[in-house]
């Protein structure tokens, strides 16, 4: 018998943070998070801190003011500036990897990717309770869903070749052919939603991939890349969590109940929504994508926080 999803514990037993970070063009976005979050009377006591991946300092003033703390980022030696001058938030997928030294204060880091926001508080606690086990586990959402399936690129005498991101970006970071061979048949555990206790022994592990991997990667997605492979080559403790906890889609819509739910049956509400993907809705407000409602009608919708929960659907 199924049991109703756990509300986010208002007295945990350890010290938890959730971690966002973002640059000045995607502030907005990480704005309706923080509203996400916040909106829950059971998430009041929840301590929330930022990266700053070039934020202007208004909006670091403006982040401050709410008691949300902005660090600077961690920026690895031997990473070239020129990238970063060109692509400034790269540091925050650099920083993710060492968020036990930016925030040593919290037992636990919940991180966010900015253009994710929060519609049931059961997800953080399923987050932040996988991740405070007995024995400290990394608390990630296996990539598993309808509309990206596993990727194959067929050649002549139909011999299959594998496309994976894990396989591609291990390639592009030069890894041996036996670590490329055991992550291309494994799920991309999403770098933009996980949760992992600041005394958990993975973080060495993800800081030496790091380093390992920016010899020759990229530098986008190699935290997605570390965690993957702490997880499966390293084999350190990790607890797999539903797509609800970080739902990339595809989308269905509740319209009695006005909430974005799992395509699949019995569509239950997702618990996070990851914009991942949606570079327009993430800037434009007003851009729209395909969802299906309960009546398989097809509606033109925003998936932002702001276009989904509106003063008159309260929680």
């Amino acid at each position: 018998m199924s049991h109703p999803p756990q509300q986010l514990n208002p007295s945990p037993p350890t010290r938890r943070l959730i971690i966002t970070g973002s640059d000045a063009r995607y502030f907005p976005v990480m704005e309706e998070l923080i509203a996400s979050i916040r909106c829950f009377p059971e998430a009041h006591q929840i301590a929330i801190g930022c990266i700053d991946g070039g934020l202007t300092p208004t909006q670091i003033h403006t982040l401050e003011a709410q008691g949300i703390p902005v660090r600077a980022p961690h920026i690895p030696k031997g990473i070239s500036a020129r990238a970063l001058k060109k692509r400034p938030s790269l540091v925050i997928g650099l920083s993710k990897l060492w968020l036990n030294r930016l925030f040593p204060d919290y037992d636990t880091l919940l991180w966010l990717d900015a253009d994710a926001w929060v519609q049931e508080s059961s997800a953080l606690e399923l987050l932040f309770s996988a991740a405070e086990g007995t024995t400290p586990a990394l608390a990630m959402i296996p990539e598993l869903f309808a509309h990206k399936p596993f990727r194959l690129r067929w050649t002549p005498f139909n011999l299959a070749q594998i496309r994976s991101i894990l396989y591609k970006n291990a390639t592009l970071a030069r890894l041996s052919r036996r670590i490329r061979r055991h992550v291309a048949v494994r799920p991309t555990l999403n770098g933009g939603i996980f949760a992992l206790s600041r005394h958990a022994p993975h973080w060495n592990t993800l800081q030496q991939w790091q380093g390992t991997i920016l010899k020759h990667g990229k530098i986008f997605s190699s935290d997605q890349l570390a965690l993957s492979l702490c997880a499966h080559v390293d084999g350190l403790p990790t607890e797999l969590l539903p797509a609800r906890c970080n739902y990339l889609g595809p989308w269905f819509f509740n319209s009695q109940t006005g909430l974005l739910c799992e395509h699949t049956y019995p569509h239950l509400p997702a618990g996070i929504i990851h914009l991942a993907g949606y570079d327009a809705m993430r800037l434009d407000p007003k851009a729209t994508t395909t969802v299906i409602d309960e009546t398989g009608a097809k509606r033109q919708m925003n998936l932002r926080f702001s276009s989904i929960i509106s003063p008159s659907n309260t929680r």
